[in-house]
């Protein structure tokens, strides 16, 4: 009985899981969102995010985390997340 109960509880945490996980993708995406939405990066020259793919966003964002692209900032910001992070991030973005 214990067993089963312990099942139960673990298989109730796994909605839970992905919500959070797309809250924290969210929250991250939000930061991005700060320099890189449309109005705002047309004003600075910063790239348009909101017009890349999915696979294109994770590309770049695993390209700055490890040092493959050049840039002032987005390494920095990069490397503080998990590949899975920026995975999420980019999907995320490309969805909204």
């Amino acid at each position: 009985m214990r067993r089963l109960r312990g099942t139960v509880y673990v298989l109730a945490l796994i909605p839970l899981r992905a919500a959070h996980a797309d809250l924290s993708a969210q929250a991250i995406a939000m930061n991005c969102l700060n320099c890189h939405a449309s109005g705002q990066a047309a004003a600075s020259r910063l790239p348009d995010i909101g017009r890349l793919s999915a696979a294109e966003l994770e590309q770049a964002l695993l390209a700055f985390k490890y040092d493959r692209r050049a840039a002032t900032l987005m390494p920095r910001l990069a490397k503080a997340y998990s590949d899975a992070e920026l995975a999420a991030v980019a999907v995320y973005l490309a969805r909204h």
